[in-house]
């Protein structure tokens, strides 16, 4: 999707044979995928390339059927895309196969249908019926169906007495059979006339369509005598990519998904006319009274570069060279008229209005806010009300910015009627700078905005979804104003174009999740021991992989904050947490809550606490016997298990563990030697001694190697040490 929202100019080559529904698919898909519901083909430059009377789209009956009732014809310029927006008709006059002047002249006549009795006769001069060519002259022969070419061929090669070698392809990764570009199994004997189906990249010894007689073979190479010349040729490989945009550098990726390799040859005593178009061939053989589409006969005989080259087996009826009606008035509607100076100037002035209009008109930006406000109207409910009130107002601010736009762009078209070429227009190009300056700041606010957004979520997959609309807002935002900082200067059309190609895409670091995002701390009590509850909690989010809503959301932060309890007993009346979810995380929070009551000389305050009548109530219906669960701990590692051990089956995490057997230093059952190495030791002595007011929290960020578990059990051992003996 980035590439094609990123794409400037889609190039369709051999445009006779694209069917005109092919065409309304491809600017269905660049509408959507660019968000630009107005403009054909999403706004992207088209240019087509082909020959209006070469071979036709290909419709079968069944096809043509549906088809029929939406569009006049198959072709091309009667899709409803083009219809809309005709385009603008470059003819090329010079030839380049063909040397030959009354060839070339015979070529159009067959080509325009305008063949008379003398051209004809001059035609069928090249009638032979019985022609054989010998085996020196490489003819090729053009058929209008496979199964022609397949006989002639497999009749060719039968003919030969030398031995049949077969070659076959190798194919790695993802490479589909009807993308094959070659044979599968190639059978060559020597003597066979073949055609080389790629250009040479380096020693350019042969190119696409040139013939030649295989001379020797081997188990890696076929030599092939072309013009001459032996070609030794290897297997070559043809790759089946994909290509991405970076979104880091904004620069076209290829992927290979997997590749087809063999030799780059194909037997060539014939081929159908549609595989011949775009070669060329010196010696053509053409049976003309086969079944011919419009457009076969003009196709087969321009294959050549002369009149003398080719042989016709049979004669042309005039049947055979008749032209589409539906091309003849196609082409007729292409044709604009005046000089292609004038059309030019025309053409010019729309893509500069065209271009000022997209400009000042933010419609990208526009479209990517629009989809971001759908994303938060469908997860209103889980995302912070401040978050969402600030969007709202951030898109009034921006629709009344952009109401500015769209009015500016009114000016441009009334400054264009007085002078078009924009580099001749002062009045227009002041107008411009103006603009630009009262949109730089704008933009830059907006982009701001976006960046420093307040949107928050508890919930990953809806984060994902919100998170991807951010930045596809940001890049709009950033690439609006990219293009506006442009236009502080003079405006000069080729001069913006090579700036436009300068651009360099950003990479935009945007959450909308909770975890690891800095939240608004307003009418939150203890505002400090949150943010510390929420750097907690997000480490446990990141180290576990769970989601946020199973540790803490921020409203269980938030009454942590703001009732204060001092021991898992009153830990248990705060709503969402457990016996399992306390025997879990409950010694670590208690610890950041304790220290930061001792810090700042608190008290607990969980007598206001609203759930405190709910969970007594609860708590009396259930009777539940005390454990010592730092017993249970202590004895399993007595056994010999380890703490990880014991973690996994008391389904507790070894931080929870180590708490626990923390408590057995204390009291001289257990070593801090068996339970913790030396380096790390040290490595917490060094910087507990340095900073002895620090809480464990505080020590846990300057040592983030060292977990919050290993920081107990060596405070533990400080604690002893640090004792007075009696």
């Amino acid at each position: 999707q980035q590439l094609l929202r990123k794409m400037e100019l889609l190039i369709i080559d051999e445009i006779s044979m694209v069917r005109a529904d092919t065409m309304d698919a491809i600017d269905t898909i660049l509408r959507s995928v660019r968000r630009n519901h107005h403009s054909p083909f999403g706004g992207v430059q088209l240019l087509c390339i082909g020959d209006l009377h070469q071979l036709p789209p290909v419709a079968q009956n069944q096809e043509w059927s549906l088809l029929q009732e939406y569009y006049a014809s198959p072709f091309f310029f009667d899709s409803l895309v083009i219809r809309e927006q005709m385009p603008l008709l470059i003819e090329l006059n010079k030839i380049y196969r063909q040397k030959e002047d009354s060839f070339v002249r015979l070529l159009n006549k067959v080509r325009n249908n305008s063949m008379d009795a003398d051209d004809f006769e001059d035609l069928h001069m090249r009638f032979d019926s019985g022609f054989r060519p010998s085996h020196d002259e490489k003819f090729i022969t053009l058929t209008s169906h496979n199964n022609q070419a397949d006989q002639i061929n497999n009749r060719e090669i039968e003919k030969l007495y030398t031995a049949p070698f077969t070659y076959a392809c190798e194919i790695t990764g993802e490479f589909p059979e009807n993308m094959f570009p070659a044979e599968k199994e190639l059978v060559l004997k020597e003597g066979a006339q073949v055609m080389f189906l790629k250009n040479d990249p380096v020693m350019r010894r042969y190119f696409n369509g040139k013939i030649g007689v295989v001379k020797s073979l081997e188990e890696d190479a076929v030599v092939v005598e072309a013009d001459g010349v032996d070609i030794s040729v290897s297997k070559d490989t043809w790759e089946n990519s994909r290509y991405t945009l970076n979104r880091g550098d904004g620069k076209l990726e290829q992927e290979v998904l997997g590749t087809f390799m063999q030799f780059p040859l194909r037997l060539a005593w014939a081929i159908t006319i549609h595989k011949s178009q775009g070669l060329t061939f010196d010696k053509v053989m053409i049976d003309a009274g086969s079944a011919f589409s419009s457009g076969q006969v003009y196709v087969a005989l321009s294959r050549c570069t002369s009149l003398e080259g080719i042989v016709l087996l049979s004669k042309i009826p005039t049947s055979a060279i008749h032209s589409n009606d539906h091309v003849v008035k196609g082409q007729l509607a292409l044709t604009h008229k005046g000089s292609l100076a004038e059309r030019f100037s025309g053409a010019r002035l729309v893509f500069t209005q065209q271009l000022l209009e997209h400009i000042f008109s933010f419609n990208e930006v526009n479209s990517s806010l629009n989809f971001l406000l759908q994303e938060i109207k469908k997860n209103s409910e889980k995302l912070n009300k401040d978050g969402v009130d600030s969007m709202l107002n951030l898109h009034q601010q921006f629709t009344d910015d952009r109401n500015v736009g769209l009015k500016f762009i009114g000016h441009i078209y009334s400054l264009m009627k007085d002078e078009a070429v924009i580099e001749n227009n002062p009045a227009l190009q002041k107008r411009i700078t103006d603009a630009a300056t009262h949109f730089d700041s704008r933009l830059a606010g907006l982009l701001k905005n976006i960046k420093t957004h307040p949107l928050i979520t508890e919930h990953k997959d809806v984060a994902n979804d919100i998170d991807e609309q951010l930045k596809e807002l940001a890049m709009a935002i950033f690439t609006a104003h990219y293009y506006v900082q442009y236009c502080r200067q003079p405006f000069e059309l080729r001069s913006f174009l090579q700036y436009k190609l300068a651009f360099a895409q950003p990479r935009f670091s945007i959450t909308s999740y909770a975890s690891g995002k800095k939240q608004s701390l307003n009418n939150v009590p203890n505002a400090e021991l949150f943010e510390t509850l929420k750097r907690w909690r997000d480490m446990v989010v990141d180290e576990s992989g769970l989601p946020i809503y199973m540790i803490a959301n921020a409203e269980t932060l938030k009454a942590l904050s703001t009732f204060l309890p001092q021991n898992k007993k009153e830990l248990s009346f705060i709503n969402g947490f457990g016996k399992a979810k306390i025997e879990k995380y409950g010694d670590d929070i208690i610890d950041i809550i304790t220290d930061y009551c001792e810090k700042y000389g608190i008290e607990g305050n969980m007598e206001n606490n609203p759930e405190n009548e709910k969970k007594e109530a609860r708590q009396k219906k259930i009777s539940i016997p005390k454990v010592d669960t730092k017993k249970i701990s202590f004895d399993l590692y007595k056994e010999g298990k380890s703490i990880g051990a014991i973690a996994e089956e008391r389904n507790f995490t070894t931080q929870t563990i180590e708490g626990h057997l923390a408590h057995f230093i204390e009291t001289g059952d257990l070593s801090i030697d068996d339970l913790l190495n030396k380096q790390k030791q040290q490595q917490i002595e060094i910087v507990a001694k340095a900073n002895p007011d620090l809480s464990l929290t505080q020590l846990k960020e300057k040592l983030p190697d060292i977990s919050f578990g290993e920081l107990r059990l060596m405070m533990a051992s400080l604690k002893i040490t640090a004792s007075p003996k009696t």
